[in-house]
């Protein structure tokens, strides 16, 4: 996209401005807290300006969005907060808008990229598990394997997704979910 590989202030000034207050209006709905909320939209904003040049993307409105549900998330995970209310976290999680299908589109298409540098029997066996939603002991008869072999590549796959998308954290599960499902 070519707004986002210039270095032009004009062009972040117009995303900032074309984004910023349905950014606050949805982090609000999640937070209900004006400060944090601002505060968050900021370190975006900031995260974005400084990367604009190594980051990638096909769609800024689903680049941002997610980008403040992993700021939600983080705040959440960094503050400890043992009980979370149910509804917010729905809410955060729940994809029922575009930007939202969007968002798992280009997740999808992440998950692709990363699943093909695994190496072939480790992916064929993620597969498996995953879209299959074959058991170990069904992929180890299957694939005439071990057990062992089974759980070992399916944590070998899981350690490598989580590398690669180890900032979206409890958010990588309900993502996972969406797609598998």
């Amino acid at each position: 996209m070519e707004l986002i590989s210039t270095s032009q202030s004009l062009d972040f000034q117009k995303i900032y401005q074309e984004y910023w207050s349905r950014l606050y209006v949805y982090g609000f709905r999640i937070l209900r807290d004006k400060s944090l909320c601002e505060d968050l939209i900021q370190e975006i904003f900031l995260s974005f300006w400084k990367n604009r040049k190594k980051i990638e993307v096909q769609h800024i409105s689903s680049y941002l969005f997610q980008s403040l549900r992993f700021q939600i998330f983080k705040y959440y995970r960094d503050t400890k907060i043992k009980t979370l209310d149910i509804e917010k976290f729905s809410n955060i999680v729940s994809i029922n808008t575009t930007d939202d299908l969007l968002i798992l589109q280009d997740t999808k298409m992440m998950l692709s990229k990363y699943l093909d540098r695994l190496p072939k029997r480790c992916r064929e066996i993620y597969f498996l598990s995953r879209f299959e939603n074959l058991s170990n002991k069904e992929i180890s008869e299957k694939l005439n394997i071990s057990n062992q072999t089974v759980k070992n590549q399916l944590t070998m796959a899981s350690k490598h997704l989580q590398k690669h998308f180890k900032e979206l954290g409890v958010l990588w599960l309900f993502i996972e979910r969406q797609i598998f499902s």
